[in-house]
């Protein structure tokens, strides 16, 4: 991060105070099950000693209060308002409508219409900010991307967390639908289209992997960029790997996601009964919460699966595992889980596509299979050699400790941006 700094000023009354910053965002930093939610309250935390912080969102209107008072945790000053589609069963049926047409015109998602065409828009911002002094506003996602007039007309610098090309994970769920292909092409390429567009308003924008990163700087090279993968609390992941036997093949991921059930029932149906053929005894876990019915379902066809659903503490259940499993297409964004996992010492066998541009260094407690015969292959190489086992174990938290540490990640990115504004003092 090289760039020259905002063209503001801080007000005198306030030139001895933290410069005050306001997250825009419909994304909260809670429960924290998601990732989304993860690195939104770890940004929180990162900032909150060096910024005064705000927090501006909406929640249905029964929810206000409750809302607010969770953001208290997290931010000085929490800002919610209530959400216009949820007022009524008749604001939903109108929005609902006027989300699909917009969809169908525009090829964005329905998301895009509800956040920033009803939600977070310029003159409903104006209404709750008008008053304070900010200095930075920091945006969730790009979807909200029209009320950056309003910082503009006050002199306000604006940047962008990413979170993954979201253009890229757009197509992968367009995929899955059975529309014709030609309107998926076109409304994947009017997405990237208005996605790489809405980049340019911003006056910086937060890469989450290093290929997102080389991504932005080749289209647009002048741009401030900073850098920032998903970090985690070492404290709160320590080294806990325990060798088991048999061992114990693992596939961690919220199973909400039709992608994360594909991935678990490709461990169960195509890679594990290679396993099996070499390790009868070896036990598949599938660790995550909201399981469908037909992967509920599995423990009953076979006593050697086992389906968690939500674990409060995972990182006790993750410790027994022996390896974690992932296959996994489609690249950018970033595996979270993968982190957490290699933090606990467990090593990860998983695709090319699944790392692309994390900067693990494979064999190094992570190991990369191109299809579900290479990943079987990988896990019985780990399975009959002890050794390499426990090596691994340790390379991978070293891998962690090294890149991926709450300090490395966002406190680096919290003392980048402080630089950053301060130099406009």
């Amino acid at each position: 991060m090289d760039k020259s700094a905002p063209n503001t000023s801080l007000s005198n009354k306030r030139k001895n105070a933290k410069p005050h910053l306001i997250v825009i965002a419909a994304a909260w930093p809670f429960p924290g099950k998601a990732g989304q939610q993860q690195r939104v309250r770890n940004k929180l935390i990162a900032w909150r000693p060096h910024f005064h912080l705000s927090f501006l969102t909406f929640a249905p209107p029964g929810r206000v209060s409750e809302v607010s008072e969770y953001l208290h945790k997290w931010v000085d000053d929490p800002l919610v308002l209530p959400s216009l589609y949820s007022q009524s069963q008749f604001s939903r049926l109108t929005h609902r409508t006027r989300g699909a047409l917009f969809s169908l015109r525009t090829g964005l998602k329905f998301s895009n219409y509800i956040i920033g065409k009803v939600e977070l828009t310029p003159g409903r911002l104006a209404t709750v900010l008008d008053e304070k002094d900010i200095d930075l506003a920091v945006f969730e996602y790009w979807h909200s991307v029209k009320a950056i007039v309003y910082f503009k007309r006050r002199q306000i610098p604006t940047i962008l967390d990413m979170h993954d090309l979201l253009w890229q994970s757009y197509s992968r769920q367009l995929s899955r639908w059975y529309i014709p292909v030609q309107y998926k092409r076109w409304a994947v390429g009017r997405y990237r289209q208005r996605e790489e567009a809405a980049w340019e308003e911003y006056d910086g924008l937060i890469a989450i992997n290093r290929a997102e990163y080389n991504h932005v700087m080749k289209h647009l090279p002048q741009k401030l960029l900073f850098y920032a993968p998903m970090g985690i609390d070492l404290k709160r992941w320590p080294y806990s790997w325990q060798a088991t036997n048999p061992p114990k093949i693992a596939y961690y991921g919220s199973l909400g996601s039709a992608r994360n059930q594909e991935g678990a029932w490709r461990c169960y149906e195509t890679i594990m009964p290679q396993v099996w053929e070499q390790h009868p005894k070896a036990e598949l876990w599938i660790i995550g919460n909201n399981p469908p019915a037909r992967i509920q379902a599995l423990p009953k066809c076979d006593p050697r699966v086992f389906v968690t659903g939500f674990v409060p503490d995972v990182q006790n259940v993750l410790a027994k595992m022996t390896v974690v499993a992932c296959p996994w297409e489609g690249r950018f964004g970033f595996r979270s889980r993968f982190i957490e996992v290699m933090a606990l010492g467990i090593a990860v066998v998983t695709t090319p596509d699944a790392v692309y541009g994390m900067g693990l260094e494979p064999s190094q407690g992570l190991y990369l299979g191109d299809d579900d015969m290479a990943l079987a292959t990988q896990l019985l190489k780990l399975l009959a050699d002890p050794v390499l086992l426990a090596r691994s174990s340790t390379q991978a938290r070293r891998q962690v400790e090294e890149q991926f540490s709450f300090d490395q990640t966002y406190g680096c990115l919290s003392s980048d941006m402080v630089d950053w504004l301060s130099s406009a003092k």
